[in-house]
């Protein structure tokens, strides 16, 4: 085979199929679909990448956690498709219908509201039991917000851990970042503006010196970057809790001064 003709080969196996119409071929007439687990914005809309919305263009259906916001990212990139919602409820019914379209070879796209699906979002379950109908499963990667806020922390990348939300509040909060107080790895959370205060203080009593990072509203016109311990955040918080989703990275214990050699 030639060099193009190689080229055209992966080409054609890394895009969706042609969008068909429901319900066009009987089960087991042809291969199934494929299912696209799909990245979105955080916030700015055009950071999409080139991938994902030709992906978005091409399948049958798009199965997102918030209709609302996928279509408003669509229009705002003059595109169409059709959208369905996926979660938090009804999610063992849907997912069943999913796996029908895709079992009579229509392709689907998995999108969350913004960001890569699974991280902090219901799309596991989904991809999980394509994985066992034999259905394919690709991914088409792009923004994140654990990564975008890993990335501007000034923090290592090298190890991390990322626990989602923590606990709201009081002696749960406490007690949970007690137990990390050793931890060597950069962590990431994500929280409410409006829980900041009470996280910045359980920080403050666990491990005072200890350098945060808070990331507001990533890649928004009203994004928000602060830094510092958390007695000095606390200071500064008024700037940080308006309504807003907040990326929160904690250095590492040792990151500061690590040595050349790590210890065994």
């Amino acid at each position: 085979m030639s060099r193009d003709g190689i080229i055209s080969t992966l080409r054609e196996r890394s895009q969706p199929k042609p969008r068909k119409k429901h319900g066009s071929r009987p089960m087991g007439s042809a291969p199934p679909g494929t299912l696209y687990v799909v990245s979105t914005p955080i916030g700015a809309p055009d950071d999409i990448t080139i991938r994902a919305l030709r992906v978005l263009r091409a399948v049958s259906i798009i199965a997102s956690e918030d209709p609302t916001a996928t279509q408003a990212l669509l229009a705002h990139h003059h595109a169409t498709g059709m959208v369905t919602s996926y979660g938090p409820r009804n999610l063992d019914e849907k997912i069943s219908l999913l796996l029908t379209h895709l079992g009579k070879g229509h392709d689907v796209a998995l999108v969350s509201d913004c960001g890569t699906p699974v991280i902090f979002d219901p799309g596991c379950q989904l991809i999980n039991e394509a994985h066992r109908a034999g259905i394919p499963v690709r991914s088409v990667p792009g923004p994140s917000a654990l990564t975008a806020a890993i990335a501007i922390s000034g923090y290592s990348g090298d190890a991390l851990l990322f626990e989602g939300r923590v606990p709201p509040q009081g002696f749960s909060l406490k007690t949970f970042l007690a137990t990390l107080r050793k931890e060597r790895r950069t962590m990431v959370f994500f929280a409410a503006s409006h829980s900041l205060t009470r996280m910045l203080t359980a920080l403050h009593k666990v491990c005072p010196t200890r350098r945060i990072t808070i990331a507001r509203d990533l890649t928004k016109p009203e994004e928000r970057i602060a830094r510092g311990t958390p007695k000095v955040l606390l200071k500064n918080r008024q700037r940080l809790q308006e309504r807003a989703e907040v990326a929160v990275v904690i250095e590492g214990l040792y990151s500061k001064d690590q040595p050349k050699t790590r210890p065994r």
